[in-house]
């Protein structure tokens, strides 16, 4: 993917939902998507009312170039992918395909009651490098992103079976996915936007997160996929560069 100050197509945020009832779904998971009007500020929209399948399908349906952000949990970390055989993220997608249902029930280390989770163990590198954060482990709380993250991740396995590219797995692309940590996007809005008002903090998150995507396309086009083994399993966060 190329990505220059002329780059006019979309980016898109996300605000995502792990609930199961379809109709907290639609009202949990905010789509914004920001595009060119011509001048230096993007346009953005911010839409909600659809299932996690039915946003996957929206999605599936844009043509790129195009950079669509999820603020869930892409992976799992190492310990816990090589203790279930997965050597790489696809395996550990399927797991969760297969088996995250029963994770969430709980079942150890997923947590809801009491974390039995050494705190060494709880989070992936790159959400160490962003702390604080919450782990995928934990399923209760504000901001937990575990059912979000364990429901989310086959989808991921659908997005790049019809063409995109899931950073940083896999090199960029026409159209690519990646993670973003909305709480750590919204430091960089300046006060005067943070003032303004949303329907929701689902569409806070979503339109803030798209623009600051806005701000720093061109970084898309540095991107690279990882080489090294953790960040190949565990995935990363996209930060601005």
């Amino acid at each position: 993917m190329t990505a220059r100050p002329g780059f006019r197509r979309p980016v898109i945020a996300v605000d995502w939902s792990g609930a199961k009832d379809l109709r907290a779904q639609r009202a949990g998971i905010c789509v914004a998507v920001a595009s060119s009007t011509g001048s230096r500020n993007p346009v953005v929209e911010a839409s909600v009312g659809r299932t996690r399948q039915e946003t996957i399908e929206l999605l599936e349906q844009i043509p790129g170039p195009v950079v669509v952000g999820f603020d869930f949990s892409f992976s799992v970390p190492k310990w816990f992918a090589d203790e279930h055989g997965c050597r790489e993220v696809a395996d550990v997608w399927r797991l969760a395909e297969r088996a995250g249902e029963t994770w969430l029930r709980p079942t150890p280390p997923f947590w809801r009651d009491r974390c039995g989770v050494p705190v060494e163990r709880r989070f992936r590198r790159c959400e160490l490098a962003l702390a604080p954060a919450k782990s995928i482990f934990q399923l209760v709380g504000n901001g937990q992103v575990g059912a979000g993250s364990v429901r989310g991740m086959p989808l991921l396995a659908r997005l790049r079976t019809s063409g995109f590219s899931i950073w940083p797995f896999d090199p960029p692309a026409e159209r690519m996915a990646l993670e973003i940590y909305p709480s750590h996007l919204r430091r960089l809005v300046p006060e005067h936007r943070g003032e303004e008002s949303y329907a929701s903090p689902h569409e806070r998150d979503a339109v803030e997160s798209a623009r600051v995507m806005w701000e720093h396309r061109d970084s898309f086009a540095t991107l690279r996929a990882a080489t090294d083994p953790v960040t190949r399993i565990e995935g990363n966060v996209w930060t601005p560069s």
